[in-house]
């Protein structure tokens, strides 16, 4: 009779049912008038979990964004995995599976920060990354001799050249938007405030690019059909030749695509050109700060200089790129001034979708030692590391003026007059380069617009501190509303057109 186990990823305990978060795209769902549970993006842990596991062992895959849990099920062993932000959650789950005698693993990027506490939860927790110590922990649990720990260390990292695809089809797929995928690992930046080095290494590790190829085959495979794919890597202009070699194989796969990079990329038109033929359409930068004095603090990548800031985003945006902007309020030096200095300068250069957010001191990071050593954190309740909520102490205004101050910038940005302004500009920007045929650039304003409206809601879902004039408003809403008709309009004729002339026009693109 074969061992049965359980994955589980929970989701985020609420603490406020009316408030949204970026990365949860509820508006979306009702704005497509989706009735079924939705979430944005594939869940990377699950199908690698699922991956590793032999065949002699029943596994059930449960991701609580799109689906509930049955605190009934038989199950031998448990493994959770989940981030800071549903951590709270996460434990709930695991001490309601280990009153009924179940062994609980518990692993993941949080577990992996701050495994004493992690631990208080489970039987024993994985530190690091799965695909050294799952087999480890299988092969101890069936010999009844788990250990408290399991931990990777840095000489022992995977390479990832022969991992296993991804079992994509453990998801319910039909409850996201997009599939993730991950085609390196690891960051030698030292930026104070984040968890990737810590948890994924100091090196930069790749896939092979046949392997990155056959992957997405397979996802597609699964799929059922072209959809649009996060390429989960923290910077995937670090190694530009490599990216290179990775676009000149995805254009004949012909999918559309967004990633995280630096302004790096601005520096290469050949880079850009390719990024745009093999389908890259948005890209996540950091630009956490316009003050110079608070990117050194941070110790940002070089790459990032305010300096260089208005013409690379001039540049990449350019080739039919939308930017999605991560902006980040609370440095030490941030000042009162920090808020309307960052939303004058996200709407006067036409960022596609900033993604505005508050310092949060995550467990494992530089930054959060020093609030703990100098006693400046506020809370250890993770269900409010949610990014928009001030968990410390800032240096030069209070708790309350940060977290207002966030408020503010992020509802002056997302107004409607301010949304106008930025797609706008970008737009025409898009149109006087001609960098991508028509029917990648109509897809591309209808759905910034639609994650611009997503985004809008989670701002105004805050405690309203911007006051915008309610006619303005009002006109504004109107006109993006009508751009929205006409470019739906204008994709129904041109699918018409593939339908009734067969035109060659790539579906999938429209």
């Amino acid at each position: 009779m074969k061992n049965k186990i359980t994955i589980i990823s929970p989701k985020r305990e609420i603490f406020d049912p009316g408030r949204m978060e970026f990365w949860e795209f509820g508006f979306m769902a009702k704005a497509a008038g989706i009735q079924q549970r939705k979430y944005s993006g594939t869940p990377m842990a699950l199908p690698i979990l699922h991956s590793l596991i032999p065949d002699d062992f029943e596994v059930t895959v449960i991701d609580e964004n799109v689906e509930d849990i049955d605190f009934t099920i038989e199950t031998d062993l448990l493994l959770l995995t989940f981030f800071t932000t549903a951590a709270t959650r996460g434990y709930a789950i695991a001490d309601t599976f280990r009153e009924r005698n179940v062994t609980v693993v518990i692993g993941g990027c949080h577990a992996s920060m701050a495994p004493d506490e992690a631990i208080t939860h489970a039987d024993t927790v994985a530190i690091g990354e799965a695909e050294v110590l799952l087999p480890k922990i299988l092969e101890d649990f069936r010999k009844g001799k788990l250990e408290k720990f399991y931990r990777v260390n840095d000489d022992e990292r995977p390479a990832l050249d022969n991992l296993p695809i991804p079992h994509f089809n453990c998801l319910k797929l039909n409850s996201y938007f997009n599939p993730t995928i991950q085609t390196m690992r690891g960051c030698p930046m030292k930026c104070d405030f984040c968890t990737v080095r810590v948890h994924w290494g100091s090196k930069y590790r790749y896939k092979p690019i046949e392997k990155v190829i056959e992957e997405i085959e397979s996802l597609k495979k699964s799929f059922g059909r072209n959809t649009f794919i996060m390429i989960s890597d923290d910077d995937i202009a670090a190694n530009r030749n490599r990216s290179k070699e990775l676009f000149r194989a995805l254009i004949p796969l012909q999918i559309q695509w967004m990633s995280q990079g630096s302004m790096a990329m601005a520096k290469d038109d050949e880079y850009l050109d390719l990024m745009t033929q093999s389908g890259g359409t948005r890209m996540i930068m950091g630009f956490e700060s316009v003050s110079e004095e608070s990117l050194r603090l941070m110790k940002k990548n070089p790459a990032n200089k305010l300096s260089d800031y208005i013409a690379n985003i001039r540049k990449i945006q350019s080739y039919g790129v939308a930017i999605i902007g991560a902006f980040v309020f609370g440095f030490d030096t941030d000042g009162m001034d920090s808020f309307d200095n960052s939303a004058d300068f996200i709407i006067d250069n036409c960022i596609a979708l900033p993604q505005l957010f508050a310092l949060t001191p995550f467990p494992g990071t530089a930054l959060t030692k020093r609030l703990e050593e100098e006693g400046r954190i506020l809370s250890r309740d993770w269900k409010f590391y949610t990014g928009s909520t001030v968990q410390f102490i800032p240096k030069t205004m209070t708790p309350e003026q940060l977290q207002n101050g966030y408020y503010y910038t992020i509802q002056k940005v997302y107004s409607y007059k301010n949304i106008w302004k930025r797609l706008n500009g970008l737009w025409r920007l898009w149109d006087e380069n001609a960098r991508r045929r028509e029917p990648v650039i109509i897809k591309e304003k209808i759905d910034t617009l639609l994650l611009n409206e997503n985004f809008r809601a989670c701002a105004y879902s805050y405690p309203l501190n911007y006051n915008a004039d309610s006619n303005e408003e009002a006109h504004y809403r109107k006109k993006l509303n009508t751009l929205l008709r006409r470019f739906l309009s204008r994709r129904t004729e041109m699918m018409n057109a593939v339908v009734d002339n067969n035109t060659g026009v790539n579906v999938a693109a429209i």
